[in-house]
């Protein structure tokens, strides 16, 4: 009879457990991380994957890839007459809209940040509380209020309320950044005779652009996308901006998935470009007065 093999000695197989324990361990983030940026690229990859997709070919596989890709949906989206309208009533409101919320914030953020006074942390406060509203609670009293000064179903409709809203995280991004700024600069602008109003314009302002892109970027993106304001206080479609817009233009298109991916996948475009060219000012932003 042939001998049984020996069996490995104890340690021997703790050692084998320990290192696949190990290696499982250190692949587990890896995959997570894989695992988190397959969710956040579906959302992306798809619709464009899908706008390059010939209506056949969509509705024989949802899921399959544009093969041979086509343009023709592109092209049906600025066809179609008041597409063209919304993305250029967008591209007039929005960035003016967050240019002057960023402007209005760092205002106040200096002068909250550097006013030694007891009503500077009172109306800091009165900002933050901003922060607590929800912004659709305002909607009926805007839309009537919109009325009565009659830009009801005009751009200024939006704008104002754009950037009041825009306001209050603008302020507490802008203060935090200026308590962190060393006061010697403006000390020494004081000296050679500046005023404060110079100070703050050629002395702060150009010292907090890493938060005036982290700002301008946040408010860019939110009032790209807005919605809610949009539907209140804007019934033209001379007016509509792009969010509004593509609501209408998915009305005849509905059937017609390649041709709304298409529509979506251009409407995406300045936010997405916007926020690649200032993304290396955001975290210093969003981090600014975190420490001292």
């Amino acid at each position: 009879m042939r001998e049984a093999a020996p069996r490995p000695p104890r340690a021997a197989c703790a050692r084998r457990i320990s290192s696949l324990v190990s290696a499982v361990l250190r692949a587990a983030p890896w995959v997570a991380c894989g695992l988190v940026v397959a969710g956040s690229l579906l959302p992306v990859l798809w619709p464009l994957l899908t706008s390059l997709r010939a209506e056949e070919d969509y509705v024989r596989s949802t899921w399959g890839l544009p093969w041979p890709p086509t343009l023709s949906n592109y092209a049906e989206v600025f066809r179609e007459g008041g597409f063209l309208r919304y993305y250029l009533n967008s591209l007039l409101l929005v960035p003016l809209a967050a240019t002057v919320a960023t402007f209005l914030a760092a205002a106040c953020g200096y002068a909250l940040a550097r006013v030694k006074a007891r009503w500077a942390g009172a109306l800091f406060f009165v900002f933050l509380a901003g922060l607590m509203v929800p912004p659709h609670v305002a909607l009926i009293p805007l839309r009537h209020l919109c009325r009565a000064l009659g830009v009801f179903n005009t751009l200024l409709a939006l704008a104002f309320p754009y950037i009041a809203f825009a306001l209050p995280v603008s302020v507490f991004i802008f203060r935090g950044f200026f308590a962190g700024l060393p006061r010697e600069l403006e000390e020494a602008a004081r000296i050679d005779g500046a005023g404060e109003l110079r100070i703050f314009l050629e002395v702060s302002l150009p010292l907090s652009a890493p938060a005036a892109a982290t700002v301008w970027i946040l408010n860019f993106v939110t009032m790209w996308n807005e919605y809610a304001f949009a539907l209140a206080l804007i019934d033209s479609p001379r007016s509509m901006t792009l969010p509004l817009g593509l609501d209408s233009f998915a009305g005849p298109y509905g059937s017609r998935i390649p041709v709304v991916c298409a529509g979506i996948c251009v409407a995406v475009v300045p936010a997405f470009v916007a926020y690649a060219v200032a993304q290396r000012h955001v975290i210093r932003g969003l981090t600014a007065g975190a420490l001292k």
